[in-house]
C-alpha cells in the first residue's frame, strides 16, 4: 500500500487558482452498493482494487462491485497486501486476510482465534495494517499483533509506521525527532537527530519524506554523509502547501504530489506548479474531509468521498476546460498574447492569465469568428466589427457586421484583408491611428481562410469550393489576378480544403487525402511527401503548428473524427500520433487549434482539450489479460485466480465458456478483446467488447484458449491462454475398443459357426425350394392352360356368334343384288321396300363392328384411357341426336330428364361409345309407342347418368351373364339382333375411368343401366 500523510490543520489561508480539469469516471454508492465511508486501499497485481469499507471489503475487479461483509459486520478500518497478492485485514474487533475458496470466492479468514482471550481486546480498533517483510503488524494504539510463520506475537508500543528503504528498515517514534532502525530482531536509535517537528512521514524514491508543523517537507537520506542527511525537497512546492489547508498529500509516478484540502484535489509538480485541481464544485460539492486517494499501477488516482469512488485519469496527457472554468458556448477560436490565454465562443471573448479562470471581456459578448496574432498585436474578428485585445481590454478597430476571418499583410504593415459572410473581401488600413476600411473589387466568393505567401500574394479557400490565388493592385481595393485551384486536376476534391502557411513560409492545403503543398515553379498544388505516409487517405480539417516544429491537427479517417500530432523525423518527413486522443468523442468536422508552449490546445464543441506534450505517457506499458472463469456446460471449473490444473473434462460437458477482463480502468468498457481456440479455430476473432466467449459441441481433443485485449489507446495487450482437454465419449475410449475387439472376436466365431451350419440348412432349402417352384410352375402353368382355354371357348363362342350374325344381313344383300340383276325386283321395289330393311341391317352391321373392333383393340393393345374435362349434357345431346330417328322409326319418346350443365372427367370418345350402347340398346328392346329417358344426378364426388326404358327387361340371368363377360345373342323387339358385346364394352370402359355400371330391370316392366363418372 501507497502511504499518505495525514496532517493537522494549521495554515488559515487558501490559495485561488484553477487549472485544466483532468478526465474523470465516477462510481457512486448506486453502483458499488457498499458505505460512503473508506479508510484504505490496495490493488493487486492483477489490478483488482480492495477498499477498507465501513460494511467490509470493497472489492473493484473492472467488471463488477463485490463486497466481503466480516464477522458481526465489523467495520474494516485498514488493510495492506504482500507480494503474493495476500490482503490483510484490520477492522472492529477482527482481523485476518482473505482468500479464495475451491470455488474461486473470496472468503475471509480471522487470525483472532491465534490470539489468547486474555489479549483479544487489543484489538479493539485495528487502525493500521503494515506488511513488512514476512511479518504483518495489526496496529492499535500501544499495542500491535504481528503474524508471522502462522503464529501471532504480541508487541507493546509498537510503531505506527515503518518504511523500508533499502535493506534497512526505520521509524520514529511519538514525541521524539530521533531516527529508528531495525536491528537484531528490535528497533534501535541511530545517531540521526532530525530536529523536525515531525507531523507525517513517507518513503520516497528510495528516501524518507517528513513534513514539519509548517507544512514543509524535508528528504532525509540516512545512508548520506552527514551534511547531506537531512535537505529541503522544494522550496517552491514548500510555498504553494503554505497556502493551503492540507489534509493529506500523497507521492505520485513522476515527482508529483496530490494534495488533498477540504476544498479540492491539487496535483502540483516539484517545482510548485499547480498542474492540476480538482475542485469540490466539480465534483457536486462532494465531501473531502474524510478523502483518501491512492494511485494505481497504471498511474492514475482513485479518490473516495461521501456520494462516490473516483478515478481521475493522471496518466492521460490530455485535460480540458469546459464551462465550470468560467467560458460559455461553442468554441470557435483561440489566441495568445504576453502569456495570457483568450478563447472565442459563440457568446463572447473569454480571458485567462496565470491559472486562472475564464473570464468575460468588457464589451465582448457575442460570437468571436476569428482571432489573428501578427508579431505583438491580436486582433478579433467579433459580430460587430474588428477589435484589437490587450490585457482585459478590447479596441474596436472597425465597425463591420459579421466580419469572418483576418490576415495582417507582412509586406503592408498597417493593413489587414479581412473576409465577410455577406460582403465580400475588404481591406482594413491604418492611417495614423485610425482605421478605414476598403472594398476589395473583382472578388466576391466566400472565404473561409486567408493567408499571405511571401510574394505577397493573397491565397483564399472555400471548404465547398477551391482555392484562389489573388493579387492585389498598389492601394490593395482590386483585384488584378485571379487563378482557381481545385479538382480534379489541382486538388483531390472540390471540399474541405483550407490554404495555409507552415513557418518554413511553404503554402500547404489540407485537402481530403491529407496535405498538399504548393509548387510554384509547376503552379500547382501536390501531395506533400513530408506527411504522406502519415496522412495519406485522412482528411484534415484543420491544424497549427508549435514552435518547436510539431504539427497539431483535427481530420477524419473512414471511420471516425479523429485528432493527432505530427513528429518531424530526421529524414524530414512527419509521423503521426493519433494514440492519447482515441478517446476523445470529437465534434464532426473542423475545430480551432493553438499551439502552446506546452502542446496545443483543441476546440471540441463547449470544450477545450488541452494537451500536453511535456506529460510521461504509458500507452507502451503492457496490459494484462486475465481469464477469470471457466465453464464446462453447467459446471465451474476455474474461477478467478485459483489455481487450475489442466484436467480431463467429460464428454458430456464438451461445451464451454470462458469469462475474461484486462485490467485498464480508463473507459473500461471501451476496452476490447480477441480470442481465439487453438485446436478449434485458427484465426483471432473480431475485435469486441464482450467480456465472454461460448463454444459448443466440441469434439475429444486438447484445446488452449487464447485471449489478447486493447484498451482505447489501441494499446495491446500480451496474451494469456488456458489450455483444457476433452475426453472422447464413453464409446470411443480404449476400453470401450477393447470392448469392441473382444465382441468382434466372440461374434466372428459364433458366425463362423452359424455360416457352416447355414451352408448345410441352405443346400437342404435349395433343394426343399427347387421342389417348391417347380409343384407351383407346374400348377401355375395348368392354370394358364386353362385360363387360355376359357378364353379361346370364349373368343370361338362369340366369333360364332358375331360371324352368325354378320353373314346373315351379308348373304341377304347379295340376295337382293341377285335378284335386282335377274329383274325379279324392280328398283321402285327396291327402294320402297327393301332399302329400308336393308338400311337397319347395315346399322346393326356397323355398330356391331365398331364395338368388334374396340374389343378387338383393347385386346391386342390394352385400352388407353385418355381423361379430360367435358361437358357432359352435349355428349348425351349429341347421341340423342344420333339415335333420334331409330327412336322414332318405333315411335318410341327418347328424352333427356335434367338440362342442367355438368363437367366430368373422363374419356369423352369412350363415353360417347358408352352412352351410344346403352340408348341403343334400350330402342332396340323398348317395344313401339315406349319411352326411354336419360337422366343425370350429382352425388359427392360423382355423377351418375341412367338410361331408363320401358322395354321387355332382363332376365336375372341375363343380367348375370353381362356382369360375367359371357356373350350371347338376343333380338329386339323389332326382331333387332343383340350379341352381349357392346354391354361388355361399356362395362369396361365405364370402369377404366374410375366408375361402375350397375342394372336395375324387371321382365316386361323395363331396365334401368346406371353409371358414374368422377367430378373434376
Amino acid at each position: 500500500m501507497r502511504p499518505y500523510i495525514v496532517l493537522i490543520l494549521l495554515i488559515a489561508c487558501y490559495f485561488q487558482t484553477n487549472g485544466q480539469q483532468l478526465f474523470m469516471q465516477k462510481y457512486p454508492t448506486e453502483v458499488h452498493r457498499a458505505s460512503t465511508q473508506n479508510w484504505g486501499v490496495v490493488q493487486d497485481k492483477q489490478g483488482t482494487l480492495y477498499f477498507a469499507n465501513t460494511m467490509g471489503v470493497l472489492i473493484f475487479d473492472g467488471i463488477q462491485w463485490e463486497v466481503i461483509e466480516l464477522p458481526g459486520k465489523a467495520s474494516v478500518q485498514s488493510l495492506d497486501i504482500d507480494k503474493n497478492d495476500k490482503v490483510y485485514i484490520g477492522a472492529q474487533e477482527e482481523f485476518g486476510y482473505l482468500k479464495r475458496s475451491d470455488k474461486g470466492n473470496f472468503e475471509y479468514v480471522s487470525l483472532l482465534p491465534l490470539v489468547p482471550e486474555t489479549k483479544r481486546h487489543y484489538a479493539k480498533y485495528i487502525l493500521a495494517v503494515q506488511v513488512w517483510d514476512e511479518s504483518v503488524v495489526f496496529n492499535y494504539g500501544d499495542h500491535g499483533y504481528i503474524y508471522r510463520n502462522g503464529k501471532i506475537d504480541i508487541q507493546e508500543n509498537p510503531p505506527s509506521w515503518f518504511y523500508p528503504i533499502g535493506d534497512s528498515v526505520y521509524t520514529t517514534r511519538d514525541e521524539e525527532t530521533t531516527l529508528y532502525v531495525y536491528r537484531n530482531n528490535a528497533f534501535r536509535k541511530t545517531d540521526l537527530s532530525l530536529n523536525i517537528d515531525i507531523r507525517a512521514i513517507t518513503a520516497y524514491e528510495g528516501k524518507l519524506l517528513f513534513m514539519d508543523d509548517k507544512n514543509q517537507l524535508w528528504l532525509v537520506d540516512p545512508n548520506a554523509v552527514s551534511k547531506d542527511r537531512v535537505t529541503m525537497l522544494s522550496e517552491n512546492l514548500n510555498a504553494l502547501l503554505k497556502k493551503l489547508i492540507v489534509n493529506s498529500i500523497v507521492s505520485l509516478s513522476d515527482r508529483r504530489f496530490a494534495i488533498l484540502t477540504n476544498q479540492d484535489i491539487i496535483i502540483a509538480d516539484l517545482s510548485g506548479k499547480v498542474l492540476y485541481r480538482v475542485t469540490k464544485s466539480m465534483l457536486g460539492d462532494s465531501n473531502l474531509q474524510n478523502t483518501i486517494v491512492y494511485e494505481d499501477s497504471q498511474y492514475n488516482l482513485w479518490f473516495t468521498t461521501d456520494e462516490f469512488i473516483g478515478l481521475i485519469i493522471t496518466s492521460s496527457p490530455l485535460s480540458y476546460f469546459d464551462k465550470t472554468n468560467g467560458f460559455q458556448g461553442v468554441v470557435y477560436s483561440f489566441g495568445e498574447r504576453d502569456g495570457q490565454q483568450y478563447v472565442g465562443t459563440s457568446t463572447g471573448l473569454y480571458h485567462r492569465m496565470d491559472g486562472s479562470e475564464f473570464a468575460l471581456v468588457p464589451g465582448m459578448a457575442g460570437s468571436i469568428w476569428d482571432m489573428h496574432q501578427p508579431d505583438d498585436h491580436l486582433y478579433i474578428a467579433h459580430d460587430s466589427g474588428v477589435f484589437e485585445v490587450m490585457g482585459r481590454k478590447a479596441t474596436k478597430l472597425i465597425s463591420q457586421q459579421y466580419p469572418k476571418s483576418l490576415c495582417a499583410l507582412s509586406r503592408h504593415p498597417d493593413c489587414i484583408i479581412m473576409s465577410t459572410y455577406f460582403e465580400g473581401l475588404w481591406s482594413l488600413k491604418k492611417n495614423n491611428a485610425a482605421w478605414t476600411k476598403h472594398k476589395i473589387r473583382g472578388f466576391e466568393e466566400g472565404t473561409s481562410y486567408i493567408q499571405e505567401d511571401d510574394k505577397g500574394n493573397i491565397w483564399i479557400s472555400n471548404d465547398g469550393k477551391g482555392i484562389w490565388k489573388l493579387q492585389l493592385n498598389e492601394a490593395m481595393d482590386t483585384v488584378i489576378y485571379k487563378k482557381f485551384y481545385t479538382a480534379p486536376h489541382q486538388l483531390p476534391s472540390s471540399l474541405d480544403n483550407c490554404i495555409l502557411k507552415l513557418s518554413d513560409q511553404k503554402m500547404i492545403a489540407t485537402t481530403q487525402d491529407g496535405i498538399y503543398s504548393y509548387n510554384a515553379s509547376k503552379d500547382i498544388f501536390e501531395p506533400d511527401y513530408r506527411f504522406q505516409k502519415a496522412l495519406q487517405g485522412i482528411t484534415i480539417y484543420s491544424l497549427a503548428e508549435g514552435k518547436d516544429g510539431q504539427i497539431y491537427f483535427k481530420g477524419k479517417d473512414k471511420m471516425k473524427e479523429i485528432a493527432g500530432v505530427l513528429t518531424k523525423k530526421i529524414d524530414g518527413t512527419y509521423s503521426a500520433l493519433f494514440t492519447p486522443f482515441d478517446k476523445i468523442t470529437w465534434a464532426h468536422a473542423g475545430v480551432p487549434i493553438m499551439a502552446t508552449h506546452e502542446g496545443a490546445w483543441f476546440g471540441n464543441d463547449n470544450k477545450i482539450i488541452v494537451y500536453n506534450a511535456k506529460q510521461k505517457t504509458h500507452y507502451e506499458e503492457p496490459l494484462l489479460p486475465i481469464i477469470k472463469k471457466l465453464a464446462a456446460a453447467d459446471s465451474i471449473l476455474y474461477i478467478n485466480d485459483t489455481t487450475y490444473k489442466k484436467k480431463n473434462i467429460p464428454y458430456s460437458l464438451n461445451s464451454l465458456s470462458f469469462d475474461f477482463n484486462v485490467m485498464s480502468y480508463e473507459d473500461f468498457e471501451k476496452n476490447e478483446f480477441q480470442y481465439k481456440l487453438v485446436g478449434f479455430n485458427k484465426e483471432w476473432s473480431a475485435w469486441s467488447t464482450a467480456r465472454e466467449a461460448h463454444f459448443t459441441n466440441l469434439p475429444e481433443g486438447d484445446y488452449t484458449f487464447v485471449i489478447r485485449a486493447r484498451n482505447i489507446y489501441r494499446n495491446k495487450s500480451r496474451t494469456a491462454s488456458m489450455t483444457v482437454h476433452i475426453d472422447p465419449p464413453v464409446y470411443r475410449t480404449v476400453l470401450a475398443y477393447i470392448v469392441y475387439l473382444v465382441l468382434v472376436v466372440v461374434v466372428f466365431a459364433v458366425l463362423l459357426s452359424w455360416l457352416t451350419n447355414l451352408k448345410t440348412e441352405r443346400v437342404n432349402r435349395q433343394k426343399e425350394i427347387l421342389k417348391r417352384k417347380v409343384d407351383e410352375k407346374t400348377k401355375k402353368l395348368k392354370s394358364q392352360a386353362e385360363v387360355l382355354k376359357a378364353s379361346n371357348y370364349t373368343k370361338d363362342k362369340l366369333f360364332s356368334i358375331i360371324s352368325h350374325d354378320m353373314r346373315g344381313p351379308i348373304h341377304q344383300v347379295r340376295e337382293i343384288f341377285n335378284m335386282i340383276e335377274s329383274g325379279y325386283i324392280s328398283p321402285d321395289e327396291f327402294r320402297t321396300q327393301l332399302m329400308p330393311d336393308l338400311k337397319e341391317r347395315f346399322t346393326y352391321v356397323a355398330t356391331l363392328t365398331d364395338n368388334l373392333l374396340h374389343w378387338a383393340k383393347g385386346q391386342m393393345e390394352g385400352i388407353q384411357v385418355k381423361p379430360s374435362v367435358f361437358n357432359l349434357l352435349n355428349v348425351i345431346d349429341e347421341n340423342i341426336d344420333l339415335l333420334s330417328a331409330q327412336a322414332l322409326k318405333k315411335s318410341i319418346n327418347l328424352t333427356l330428364g335434367s338440362q342442367k350443365s355438368i363437367d366430368v372427367y373422363a374419356d369423352k370418345d369412350m363415353i360417347k361409345l358408352v352412352l351410344r350402347n346403352l340408348i341403343s340398346n334400350a330402342i332396340k328392346f323398348t317395344p313401339e309407342n315406349g319411352l326411354i329417358e336419360v337422366s343425370t344426378r350429382t352425388e359427392e364426388r360423382y355423377t351418375y347418368i341412367s338410361v331408363r326404358d320401358t322395354g321387355t327387361g332382363l332376365s336375372p340371368e341375363d343380367i348375370g351373364k353381362i356382369l360375367d363377360k359371357e356373350y350371347f345373342t338376343t333380338y329386339g323387339t323389332a326382331g333387332e339382333k343383340g350379341s352381349g358385346l357392346g354391354l361388355m364394352l361399356c362395362r369396361e370402359f365405364v370402369e377404366k375411368n374410375g366408375g361402375k355400371l350397375t342394372i336395375e330391370s324387371q321382365q316386361n316392366i323395363g331396365s334401368t343401366f346406371t353409371f358414374c363418372l368422377p367430378i373434376p
